[in-house]
Formats: structure tokens, C-alpha cells, sequence
């Protein structure tokens, strides 16, 4: 059994449950007030540690609840988004890649960004995969592990709520066009679907109390926002049918018929569980409970939080390990510091001897000698010179093959496969590095290109820049930089 933790503003919810394949078995549903002024929209206030981590012990033994939780949460300072990616089923190859797509405006606010993600599906027709990407503030994520830790209590990982909730509720939607909304106390969470697939979310603030008309038309405005929004984006589908989400049954009936008296033309609903949602003791629960159901739709597949938290520990350390090394460094540098000004104090104090020498050095016979010698020195330097040329022009023909049509070809076959086209600029023999610039008018096309070139063994790295749009050809163009490994080398000879 998984056990799913919700930190809302007013309340600890948790789920104890599974799932089996596209279905979710409810065991256990169990909900605490949430220490007051101890988190604010996700975020743990100053001093709400202890409150929390008190709380939660105090749930967890009474409950005797036993096992790993999973923690959901809503914060600003945990954000996500869903990307499409060229299907590359190494888990370092893909971070790898995501780390690269990931722009920094994204998470410029963060000190200390943690990135992770999770693949949602593959479309091995399509050859790509979609995947939640996941960026924390590290300093957020630590203090939820120490609210846990105090409660004695093993963290196994840590989401973020609305993008598990897009996934549940893409199981409810089926093939209509609608939207779900979900209210957890002053925040409102607005999903919109098209065809019964995820198409858009956004978050926002409610300054009413359900049950009043001041409510009613907050929501108005909001339906309003997402009609606007979908005909901007030119959905030609028609948005049939509105879901809510932690709204009481009686203040559905009251927003019903709010709704009834405005030009909206559009059904309104409480959300229900699917079939495929099971509870064990209660009635239906899935409209008070969204998202700690929704997290034992947690996939397997995919980089998470935690792992990325050791990842960073671990440059840490490196970092630390090349600090302490560089200290012998400054010590031998501040030695020698005060050999140097030994040396100048001699220097200074020997200054009387230097016209004797000054002398010496002007005396015609040793300028001709000092000439004579200058000369067998600069042609023996000459000669040393070519030879050293000539090994390291030997070096450089047996480091890296000439950019022959083998490997052109390889570059051409991977490229014509999916429509780019390819223009070879330069190529550095002493690095091996190809500069060639790839084009098609969809930016998939050059993605999967990207991908199988990773994928060949006869490159050491693949490199690229940002995309940009070329509006004379209507194409977009990537610069991809490949540098030619060694096995690269030898089968050139």
C-alpha cells in the first residue's frame, strides 16, 4: 500500500491505497486540521516545522500507519510543466537532455533550483515521448524532509499536486471538450481538456466565500478567462461542460443556479470518481480528496526530487574536496611570497655589485661572443621547432579521421530520416569537432535528429544552440557541434 500526504493551508490530508494498472483502490482516507500559521500555499512559514512535524507524528500513530509517504504539495516554490522530448529510454541520456531544454527564466527565482521529472506516455508512432518536468527551491524541499524526519517518518519523494491532478482527471474526461476546476481554500485551480486531452492549467487567487454571488461571479469571470483563452488559440471544439472540485454539494447548487441566470452556455457538475476509482468505506470522496488520490498516480519512470537533492550534495562536496585541496596551494603561494621579498631585500642590499657586471656586459669582446652565441642558439631553436611540428602533425593525423563520406553519410542518413537537412561547416582536426547546421520547418524533426545522433557510438559529445527562425526559407535552424570519439578515429584508418 502507498501512502500519499496533501499539505493544504487548512488541512493534513492522507490517502492509503494502490494502484493497479489504470485503477486506484482507496483503503484509508483520514484528515487533520493543519497547525495554524504554519504554511502559507505550500510554503512552511518560519517556526511551522515543528507544528507540522508534531501534528503529523501525533496522525501517524494514532493511525498506526506504517511505511514510506509520498508528499503532494502546492507551492510556488515547486513548479512544473509538461514537455516533449525525442524518446530516449536512458534515464542519465534524458536528464541529460531535459537539463539542456530546461531554460533558466523558469526557475530564476530559485538559489538553488532541483530539477526532476517523470515520463507521462510514449507515441512510439510519433517517436517521442511526453514528460512533467519538476524545478524546487532546494531550501523548500529540505524543510518538508525535516518536518518528516522529526515525525520519524521516511520521506520517499515529493510532487507537485495540480500535474497529478491533470493525470487523474484525464482518466474522468473521456473524449469531451470541458473543464475541472478545483478549490482548495482561496486557491483555484482551472484544467482545461480538449478532445479528453490536457490542453492547459492555471492557478489563481478567490477572495470570496463559496455560496455567495460574489463567488458565483469570480467563477463567471474565470470561465469567461478560458473561453477567451481557447478562442485565442483557435480550439474550434465547443467547451460543454464545467467540473467542480472541493465545493460542497450545496454550494454547487447554489453556483448552478448563479450560472443559470448569464449567457454562459454550459453545463455545470460536482465531480464524481470514474469507475476505475474505488473506495473501500465510504461513499464518493475523490471531490474533498483531488489531489492525495491523485498522487498514487505517481509514475515510476522518470528523475525525481529527492534523487536530484544528492546530486547537488554531491557537487557540493566535490566542490568542498577541490576548496580544501587548493589550501596547500595558497600556503605554498604565501611562502613563496616571503622568499620573494627576501630575495628583493638581498636584491637591494647587493645593488653595489651590479655596476661591476654592467661593465663587464659592455666590454666589446663578450658583446661578440654573447652575438656568436645568440646565433648557434636561435638556429638550434629553429630546428628543434620543425621536428616538434612535425610530431605533432603526426599526433594530429592519428588523433582524428578527416571528415571522410563514411561518417558524412552516417550524419546524412540520420538526418534524412527525419526530413533535416544538413549543412556542413568546419571541421577541427586537432579536437575532431564537426560544425554543421541542421534545418526542417518542425522543430520535432530536428529533436529526434539530436536524439539519434546521441545515440551513435562514433561521437563523443553532441552539442547544439537555440533554435531560430529562418522566415525566407519558413524553416527553423539549429547549430549541432559533434565531436568524433576515438573508436571514430581508428575505424577512419
Amino acid at each position: 500500500m502507498a501512502i500519499t500526504v496533501f499539505f493544504s493551508n487548512k488541512n493534513i490530508q492522507i490517502i492509503v491505497g494502490k494502484r493497479k494498472g489504470r485503477s486506484v483502490y482507496v483503503d484509508r482516507i483520514i484528515e487533520t486540521p493543519m497547525p495554524n500559521d504554519s504554511i502559507i500555499n505550500g510554503v512552511v512559514v518560519e517556526g511551522g516545522e515543528d507544528a507540522i512535524s508534531f501534528r503529523l507524528k501525533e496522525v501517524w500513530n494514532s493511525n498506526h500507519l506504517k511505511g514510506e509517504a509520498e508528499l503532494i504539495i502546492n507551492s510556488p516554490k515547486l513548479i512544473s510543466s509538461r514537455k516533449e522530448m525525442p524518446i530516449i529510454s536512458k534515464i542519465s541520456k534524458a536528464t541529460e537532455y531535459l537539463d539542456k531544454q530546461i531554460s533558466s527564466e523558469e526557475y530564476g527565482r530559485f538559489e538553488s533550483p532541483l530539477k526532476g521529472w517523470y515520463l507521462l506516455n510514449t507515441n512510439n508512432s510519433e517517436k517521442y515521448q511526453t514528460v512533467v518536468t519538476e524545478i524546487a527551491e532546494q531550501k523548500s524541499i529540505d524543510s518538508f524532509i525535516n518536518i518528516f524526519n522529526k515525525a520519524g517518518i521516511t520521506l520517499a519523494s515529493v510532487h507537485e499536486g495540480v500535474s497529478l491532478a491533470t493525470i487523474l482527471f484525464s482518466h474522468c474526461v473521456k473524449d469531451t471538450t470541458s473543464i475541472y476546476m478545483i478549490l482548495d481554500d482561496n486557491m483555484l485551480v482551472t484544467i482545461l481538456y480538449v478532445k479528453g486531452k490536457y490542453y492547459y492549467d492555471s492557478t489563481r487567487r478567490i477572495f470570496q466565500q463559496p455560496g455567495t454571488e460574489e463567488f458565483a461571479t469570480e467563477i463567471r469571470n474565470n470561465i469567461d478567462g478560458i473561453l477567451k483563452f481557447a478562442r485565442s488559440q483557435k480550439i474550434q471544439e465547443t467547451i460543454t461542460d464545467v467540473y467542480f472540485a472541493g465545493i460542497s454539494a450545496e454550494d454547487i447548487g447554489k453556483l448552478q443556479s448563479s450560472l443559470a441566470g448569464t449567457d454562459l452556455d454550459i453545463a455545470t457538475h460536482g465531480v464524481v470518481a470514474p469507475s476505475h476509482i474505488h473506495f473501500k468505506k465510504w461513499n464518493d470522496k475523490l471531490s474533498s480528496f483531488v489531489y492525495p488520490i491523485a498522487g498514487l498516480y505517481i509514475p515510476d519512470t522518470g528523475f525525481p526530487l529527492l534523487k536530484a537533492i544528492r546530486k547537488n550534495d554531491e557537487e557540493y562536496t566535490k566542490k568542498r574536496e577541490l576548496l580544501v585541496s587548493l589550501i596547500p596551494i595558497g600556503v605554498l603561494t604565501l611562502i613563496l611570497t616571503i622568499i620573494s621579498l627576501f630575495l628583493l631585500i638581498v636584491y637591494l642590499s647587493s645593488s653595489y655589485r651590479l655596476e661591476e657586471l654592467n661593465s663587464y656586459n659592455r666590454n666589446p669582446e663578450v658583446i661578440q661572443m654573447s652575438a656568436e652565441y645568440d646565433t648557434l642558439v636561435s638556429q638550434a631553436s629553429q630546428t628543434g621547432t620543425s621536428q616538434s611540428g612535425v610530431d605533432t602533425l603526426e599526433q594530429y593525423i592519428d588523433s582524428y579521421p578527416l571528415p571522410n563520406s563514411s561518417i558524412n553519410n552516417k550524419i546524412l542518413e540520420a538526418a534524412n530520416a527525419e526530413s533535416v537537412n544538413i549543412d556542413f561547416g568546419s571541421y577541427d582536426s586537432a579536437s575532431g569537432i564537426f560544425s554543421t547546421t541542421a534545418s526542417s520547418p518542425f522543430v520535432e524533426n530536428i529533436n529526434k535528429f539530436i536524439a539519434k545522433l546521441l545515440e551513435m557510438d562514433i561521437f563523443e559529445n553532441v552539442d547544439y544552440t537555440g533554435y531560430e527562425w529562418n522566415d525566407e526559407t519558413a524553416e527553423w535552424s539549429i547549430k549541432v557541434i559533434c565531436t568524433l570519439s576515438e573508436n571514430a578515429a581508428k575505424e577512419a584508418k
